[in-house]
């Protein structure tokens, strides 16, 4: 399920992104498309999103993974 785009700032550029899988109660993971790429992220037992399958030329910044996972919860009240 892809829905329509959303944008976030990060450190004064746009990023446009959408939500394959949405995070529920039960599955706190969270797949996203952004720049024709797949990334998951997971919320860890001390409460902060990370991403998942690391790859070095694909990894995002810790930063831009905070400011995507804060527009996430806050959509869906996670």
């Amino acid at each position: 399920m892809i829905e329509f785009p959303l944008r976030v700032n990060y450190n004064q550029q746009d990023y446009i992104y959408y939500i394959i899988s949405a995070p529920s109660k039960k599955n706190l993971a969270i797949e996203i498309l952004l720049d024709g790429k797949s990334y998951t992220l997971i919320l860890n037992e001390d409460k902060l999103w990370m991403e998942v399958g690391l790859e070095e030329n694909r990894s995002l910044e810790p930063g831009l993974i905070l400011t995507i996972s804060r527009a996430i919860t806050l959509r869906y009240h996670i």
